[in-house]
């Protein structure tokens, strides 16, 4: 999601750059102040890699999380209806053929 934000892959070239990618709190996107600008980035240690982008780019990020997280729950919703609907046409829902003594009433009564 980061480059398809725009977000541009950065390979640290010097010692004091790789120190300041492993000192970036992991799994999280750290905004940092340099030369009156404002930059975000997102370490990725595992591949000596870090992942930079500015105010536009952080901004598009957000919202392809958040129309990520909107799909997700969408899919789990239509999903908990659908698994809902298979266990009424099994089951015959809830009232299923009970009428007001249900199937186990017998003739007559007791």
């Amino acid at each position: 999601m980061l480059v398809a934000s725009g977000f541009k892959v950065i390979t640290p070239k010097t010692t004091a750059q790789q120190q300041k990618l492993q000192n970036l709190p992991p799994g999280k996107v750290t905004m940092v102040q340099k030369t009156g600008k404002t930059y975000y980035i997102f370490p990725g240690p595992a591949h000596n890699q870090a992942y930079v982008g500015g105010p536009k780019q952080y901004r598009q990020y957000q919202q392809l999380r958040a129309d990520n997280r909107l799909a997700k729950e969408s899919l789990e919703s239509a999903e908990m209806y659908q698994d809902a609907s298979i266990e009424r046409s099994v089951w015959g829902g809830w009232d299923a053929g009970l009428g007001s003594f249900g199937p186990m009433a017998g003739p007559g009564p007791y």
